[in-house]
């Protein structure tokens, strides 16, 4: 008699979780609308603690979860710098960092200084290719990552456009994308002069 119960219960159970994946999974953005346009973003003059990696973007996860360390509620910021489709995958460059304010964030720069990140400042935002993406939960980045760096591509292959590199900003609830459409130079850190870019992309 007990048995139609559980089988029951566990049906029961099986859907619930089959909803709780699924709510997740759209607040996290798998379904959002991606709108790209071209603008102006407002972020000027950022001063980044950063680190600089060679080889697959996926690598970047580790420092963005060593920047916790240091403080979980600052924006975070990712710069990359090579084409995927034209670039091998160990020539890859790219920097990953936080964004600080010099007078407040004075202490926790000179920590992050004694382990190996660098100092950099960013230009004030000029005309981008431009997109945001939801940032809810964990799954967000992961979600993110597999729309919106390929749909901001097929933009400016299908506008002709001269843009690069890719820069992406954390915020606690919204990640940034913008693809400068010039000043391009100023977005280079000092690293990139010491790895000049792959062959095919000169």
């Amino acid at each position: 008699m007990l048995i139609p119960f559980i089988l029951l219960a566990i049906g029961l159970t099986f859907l619930a979780l089959i909803f709780t994946v699924f709510w997740l999974l759209k607040v996290s953005g798998l379904f959002a609308s991606i709108k790209i346009k071209i603008t102006q973003p407002t972020f000027e003059f950022l001063t980044i603690a950063y680190k600089f990696q060679q080889g697959d973007y996926s690598q970047s996860a580790d420092i963005f979860r060593d920047i916790l360390n240091y403080s979980p509620s600052h924006s975070t910021i990712g710069i990359y710098y090579d084409k995927p489709d034209v670039t091998p995958v160990e020539q890859r460059r790219s920097i990953v960092g936080v964004i600080v304010d010099e007078t407040k964030d004075q202490e926790m720069i000179e920590r992050m200084k004694k382990d190996d990140y660098k100092i950099f400042k960013l230009p004030k935002s000029v005309q981008s290719v431009y997109t945001t993406f939801p940032f809810n939960s964990v799954f967000s980045v992961s979600i993110a990552s597999m729309r919106v760096p390929s749909r901001l591509a097929n933009f400016i292959e299908s506008n002709k456009l001269d843009a690069h590199p890719l820069i992406e900003v954390y915020e606690p609830t919204l990640i940034h994308y913008f693809v400068p459409l010039s000043n391009y130079e100023d977005y280079n850190v000092p690293e990139l002069i010491s790895s000049p870019p792959p062959a095919s992309e000169e």
